[in-house]
C-alpha cells in the first residue's frame, strides 16, 4: 500500500511540473487555474516531501512566468546579443528557487564535486540496460555521435560564415549550457532527488526541461525529443555526482547546433 501511494503521489508530482512547464508557455489562464487549484488539494493530501515539491515547483513557475514575461528589451537591434541576454534572463527562474533552500537551511546544489569520471553507467537506462560504460568514455562517445548527427547539416553557407559566428556561438553555448544546467541538473534536481528520489528526479525534470524548449521556437515533437538528451544530462550528474559532465556535452551540443544553422540568430 506505501508503495503504491509512493508511485501515484509521485506520478501526479510529475504531472503538476509538467504541466506547469506547458500551461505558462501557451499562456492558457483556465488551465493555469485548473493547476493551481489541484495543487492546493495535493499540498493538504500529500506527504511532506510531495508538499515540499510541490512548493519548489510553486516557486519555480514564478521565476518561469517571469523569465517568459520579462523578454528581451526591443532597444537591443542585434539578434544574436538579443539570444544572449534571453538566456541570461534565466537567472530570473534560479532567484525564487533560492527561497526554499534558505529557509531550510540545505545545499542549494548537491552535485558541485569533482566527477567520478570512472563511474559506471548502463545504457539505454542509465541503471539498467545492455551495455555499461564508464562516464568518461560515455561522454564522449555521445559528443562523437552529435557531431557526426549534425554533420549533414553543414552546408557550403554554413561553413563559410563559420569564422564570423564561431566567437559569438562559444559566449551563447556557455551562458545557456552553464545557467540551464544550473538550474535543471544543478538546483531542480537536487531538491527533488530529496523529494521524490533519484530516478523519479531524473524523470521529472527531463521531461521540465525538454518541453520548455517550447517557448525557444521547437516544435512539441522535438522538445520530447530534448526530453530524452535531459534524461542522459540527468543521469550523467547523479552518476558522476557532479554537473560537470552535463555542462561539457550541453556546451559542445549548443556550439554543435550553431554552427549547423540548427539554432540561428536571424
Amino acid at each position: 500500500m506505501l508503495k503504491n501511494n509512493f508511485v501515484f503521489e509521485n506520478l501526479v508530482c510529475l504531472i503538476l511540473f509538467t504541466s506547469i512547464v506547458i500551461v505558462l508557455q501557451i499562456h492558457h489562464v483556465y488551465l493555469l487555474i485548473i493547476w493551481s487549484l489541484f495543487s492546493a488539494f495535493c499540498l493538504m493530501t500529500f506527504s511532506m516531501n510531495r508538499k515540499l515539491f510541490i512548493v519548489t515547483t510553486f516557486f519555480f513557475g514564478i521565476g518561469y512566468y517571469l523569465y517568459l514575461t520579462i523578454g528581451t528589451s526591443s532597444i537591443i537591434q542585434r539578434m544574436e546579443m538579443k539570444a544572449i541576454l534571453d538566456r541570461i534572463l534565466l537567472v530570473f527562474i534560479l532567484i525564487p528557487l533560492l527561497i526554499i533552500p534558505f529557509i531550510r537551511r540545505t545545499p542549494f546544489i548537491l552535485y558541485w564535486h569533482k566527477p567520478d569520471w570512472n563511474n559506471t553507467i548502463y545504457f539505454p537506462g542509465i541503471w539498467s540496460g545492455f551495455h555499461q560504460i564508464k562516464i568518461k568514455y560515455f561522454l564522449f562517445i555521445a559528443i562523437t555521435i552529435n557531431f557526426l548527427g549534425l554533420l549533414p547539416f553543414y552546408t557550403e553557407n554554413n561553413l563559410s560564415t563559420i569564422g564570423n559566428i564561431i566567437l559569438i556561438a562559444v559566449l551563447f553555448s556557455i551562458i545557456n549550457a552553464v545557467l540551464e544546467e544550473l538550474i535543471w541538473r544543478g538546483f531542480l534536481l537536487s531538491q527533488f532527488s530529496e523529494f521524490l528520489g533519484d530516478k523519479w528526479a531524473v524523470t521529472v525534470t527531463s521531461l521540465g526541461f525538454g518541453f520548455q524548449h517550447y517557448s525557444l521556437g521547437f516544435s512539441w515533437p522535438t522538445c520530447l525529443f530534448f526530453s530524452i538528451g535531459g534524461f542522459f544530462y540527468g543521469g550523467l550528474t547523479i552518476k558522476s555526482k557532479s554537473i560537470i559532465p552535463a555542462i561539457i556535452w550541453h556546451f559542445v551540443l549548443n556550439i554543435l547546433m550553431v554552427l549547423s544553422g540548427i539554432i540561428t540568430f536571424d
